[in-house]
């Protein structure tokens, strides 16, 4: 996969995180074409950067914590 691929799929992961609509890892996976594993990759890579993320179980998606 090519780093323009990576950047797009990181792109549409942040934005689907914005809009409380990635649902479970494993619909999120199928969302972006890629395995549950790549989800889980992409997240700690995210909070790498520092962004701070749960899973918010009654809506079933991810969600970023702002302060």
């Amino acid at each position: 996969m090519s780093f323009e691929e990576q950047t797009t799929r990181i792109e549409r992961l942040i934005w689907f995180i914005n809009n409380s609509n990635t649902g479970t890892a494993e619909e999120l996976a199928q969302k972006l074409g890629v395995s549950r594993r790549t989800i889980f990759s992409d997240l700690e890579y995210l909070k790498g950067k520092g962004h701070q993320i749960i899973f918010c179980q009654t809506g079933k998606s991810y969600l970023f914590i702002k302060e």
